[in-house]
């Protein structure tokens, strides 16, 4: 039976088109991985690539992708609305198809070393991959962003685990993980306030008591003048419905209303069937037996 997993990298540029087409060009130039998706957002001022595929082939996809990030994106000159540590940002591997999260931890421990010793990126372990605690949230590596790492990161307790103590001079460090399937999606509010759309986010988040595997944001879009929940949750877990009813309800409290969604990246059709069928209060409906696409 074939392996496939799945890597989602994110890069720190979501505005020169040039850079993310030469990002995703590299993306897509093994054979036995493929491209399946970018998502491009110029307000968070990153963008997102899909790769899917046989193991191997999808490591050496991923690391041309981001070794062409490193050569073109210059940390020193980024800004965006999302936090970040450099110009490979949040990178989790995904076990998609008779692999498991045991196997994923020795791909990303793989991929990790040789970043560092090809690249010269530091590299921080997170979720499934960490070998710290501390580091199993996201959060935890990368609260400081770019600039307050550029001071922490000769202190013991941030010593990356591969790389040495300091920072690549343009491309920063990079976080890599191992993690089960997850939804990515925003939810826009009527207000430009960013401080009510960080209290709503907090009411999401499984670090702060709430749903479990759920993170949550509250960043501010420029280019629509307004703030969005921008979200990642395990749909198995806690439905997108759940999360956009709460969001809806905790809004009233400030006399908003959700105006929009977005999902960032690739949804399964189960995670899109579920939200379906509850705001269309479907009664007795089988969606393996009922989607007509399924049945061709």
């Amino acid at each position: 039976m074939n392996k496939i997993i799945e890597c989602i990298p994110n890069f720190s540029e979501g505005k020169r088109q040039d850079v993310i087409d030469a990002i995703s060009n590299a993306a897509n130039s093994v054979p036995g991985a493929k491209l399946i998706n970018v998502n491009v957002d110029p307000s968070y001022n990153r963008c997102v690539h899909t790769i899917v595929g046989e193991p191997e082939a999808v490591l050496e996809a991923t690391f041309r992708a981001c070794q062409v990030a490193v050569e073109k994106i210059d940390m020193n000159c980024h800004h965006g609305e999302h936090p970040r540590i450099g110009a490979i940002d949040a990178s989790p591997i995904v076990p998609v198809e008779n692999v498991t999260i045991e196997e994923c931890v020795e791909y990303a421990n793989r991929l990790g070393e040789r970043i560092f010793r090809e690249l010269e990126v530091p590299v921080y372990l997170y979720e499934k991959a960490a070998k710290k605690e501390e580091r199993v949230k996201l959060q935890n590596i990368r609260h400081p962003e770019y600039e307050g790492l550029q001071q922490l990161i000769t202190q013991p307790e941030w010593l990356p685990d591969y790389g040495e103590a300091k920072l690549h001079p343009t491309a920063g460090a990079m976080p890599l993980g191992v993690r089960g399937p997850l939804v990515a999606f925003n939810i826009s509010l009527n207000t430009t306030d960013i401080k009510i759309a960080k209290k709503i986010a907090q009411c999401i988040r499984e670090a702060k008591g709430a749903f479990a595997e759920a993170r949550a944001i509250g960043v501010f879009v420029e280019e629509k003048q307004c703030v969005q929940v921008s979200c990642m949750i395990n749909h198995k877990i806690v439905p997108l419905y759940r999360i956009i009813e709460l969001v809806r309800m905790e809004a009233r409290r400030y006399g908003l209303s959700i105006i929009g969604t977005e999902v960032c990246g690739m949804i399964s059709k189960e995670a899109l069937m579920d939200s379906c069928a509850y705001y269309m209060q479907l009664e007795g409906f089988d969606p393996k037996a009922q989607i007509l696409e399924d049945q061709l």
